[in-house]
């Protein structure tokens, strides 16, 4: 069982009469959210408000259904439909704002951002909107976990220099939030957490008053400490905006039910040229579908001519390649096989078997697919990759061809 330690702080900005951030920590329920109500269009509380209440109340709802079902959700699935109630929840959210703006026209433009981090074990699923933000603090190093939904980021997309950006007065304009009169969806992100990592949510009251340059340093000494308050209550005073913050630790005995921890997973994904250009929050959403599968030395991994559905890449052990009964290669810890499945159903044309004991991550066509419909950027990122990796191949075969001919 996991049992991270939550804390979370909220102070008032000075240029506010009310503070629009909340924060809502269901430890029990293994939801987690913090909204940032934005004031400018009036009652940015009631936004927040509201969407944290449905994103509690749909996503306890959908604990019940998982708790009740978990025998026909597990691994990959499970995942995969927890993503679906969280745009469930999400939606509703948003519905429910803006029949709040039908019924009372004071109500129009009552919106917020929103970050909800909801728990199922060492696995979660992130949603975000805004440009309130998540970052991962894990073996020293800070990761950002979210992209601001803010007009400065669309405006450096089209090439417009920063410092030209910055003047722009679509540049503090947030592109996605809950409420308004546009609907949006959320960035979604799938996460394994391992012992000791910390995961953090703040919003942008907190974050725009620290340098960027020195947010780690900023975090590592935070957490040796053991108190963020008196940082988080310096940021509000500083930017004048509501100021709320969000710690999760994993505690360094969570339990382990796999011998594949979350960094090393990404660690292997990132040595196939498949995730070329994936960035760490691409490789941690990937990572998180993959299954774990151990073969006992002289097991069948693969047989010749069988249906092919996943990818595997060797996490430890040895497998080896056969092809017609014959010896070919081996496959050594970082090494993947079984590329093509992700891509076509087509039969396996090798024979392949753990030469010891031997573990593996799978990653399944379907699961895949899933991800692609959710997440276009990881599906353009993995064709592309795809796509280097056969020509490659091609024009080294084509060299191999030329070179037997002069023989």
């Amino acid at each position: 069982m996991v049992n991270p330690k939550a804390v979370s702080y909220t102070f008032m900005g000075s240029r506010h009469q009310k503070n629009d951030d909340l924060a809502l920590l269901n430890q029990e329920q293994g939801i987690y959210v913090i909204c940032d109500g934005v004031s400018e269009g009036g009652h940015g509380d009631l936004a927040s408000n509201m969407v944290a209440k449905v994103i509690q109340d749909k996503l306890m709802a959908a604990n019940s259904f998982i708790k009740k079902n978990g025998a026909q959700l597990l691994g990959a699935k499970r995942l995969l439909h927890m993503q679906e109630q969280m745009v469930s929840a999400c939606t509703e959210a948003q519905q429910n704002i803006q029949k709040a703006a039908l019924q009372n026209p004071n109500y129009k433009f009552a919106a917020t951002t929103g970050i909800i981090l909801w728990l199922d074990g060492r696995f979660g699923i992130l949603a975000h909107m805004g440009d309130s933000r998540a970052y991962l603090y894990r073996a020293g190093k800070l990761y950002q976990l979210t992209h601001d939904h803010a007009g400065i980021d669309e405006l450096l997309k089209m090439g417009i220099p920063l410092e030209i950006a910055k003047k722009n007065p679509q540049a503090k304009c947030l592109t996605k939030v809950f409420g308004g009169t546009v609907f949006n969806q959320p960035d979604l992100l799938k996460i394994e957490f391992q012992p000791n990592d910390v995961f953090m949510m703040c919003t942008d009251g907190v974050y725009s008053t620290l340098d960027p340059n020195n947010l780690q340093q900023l975090v590592q000494g935070m957490l040796q400490k053991n108190d963020a308050k008196p940082i988080i209550e310096r940021c509000a005073r500083q930017s004048g905006d509501d100021s709320t913050f969000v710690q999760i630790h994993f505690p360094i005995d969570m339990l382990q039910e796999t011998v594949v921890q979350a960094s090393d997973r990404i660690k292997l994904i990132q040595q196939t040229p498949l995730s070329k250009y994936f960035d760490y929050i691409q490789k941690s959403h990937i990572s998180a579908i993959c299954e774990v599968e151990s073969f006992k030395a002289g097991s069948i991994v693969i047989q010749d001519g069988t249906e092919g559905e996943c990818l595997y890449i060797v996490a430890k052990g040895t497998l080896e390649v056969l092809v017609q009964g014959s010896h070919m290669l081996y496959k050594k810890p970082g090494e993947f096989l079984g590329e093509v499945a992700l891509i076509q159903q087509s039969k396996r044309t090798a024979t392949v078997v753990a030469k010891e004991d031997t573990v593996l991550l799978s990653l399944k066509r379907g699961d895949l697919n899933e991800v692609f419909k959710k997440s276009p950027d990881i599906e353009r990122n993995f064709y592309k990759a795809m796509l280097e990796m056969v020509l490659e191949r091609m024009v080294a075969q084509g060299y191999e061809i030329a070179q037997l001919k002069k023989v």
